[in-house]
């Protein structure tokens, strides 16, 4: 794997910022983009860390729309009473995705 540039930004201004450069990649859980790097398959000049965007996170209801942020793991949505009651298909599919590391780990606005 070759070298690459690190950020970790701590607002959606700051993720815009570093997301401007040429060949930068948005990392959410790496469950894709980890390996393919590992395997030579990408090789960005820079990866860009979402994990820190509190505004990114977490499950409501907004009026009747169920707002789910990109950074929520799998395992948020399947445990989340919000999805079970608003979309049970959904909170059902998250809990059956990989396995328990995969689902802690990524993101359903990830790969």
């Amino acid at each position: 794997m070759q070298s690459f540039a690190y950020s970790q930004p701590s607002s959606l201004a700051e993720v815009a910022k570093a997301a401007a450069d040429d060949d930068v990649r948005l990392l959410a859980g790496g469950q894709s983009l980890l390996p393919a790097m590992k395997l030579g398959l990408a090789a960005p000049q820079a990866l860009v860390a979402l994990g820190g965007i509190a505004a990114l996170k977490g499950i409501r209801m907004d009026g009747d729309k169920l707002v789910i942020g990109a950074m929520t793991t799998h395992a948020e949505v399947a445990a989340s009473a919000q999805v079970k009651a608003a979309i049970p298909a959904l909170a059902k599919l998250a809990g059956l995705i990989g396995d328990r590391q995969v689902r802690n780990r990524g993101t359903i606005g990830g790969s």
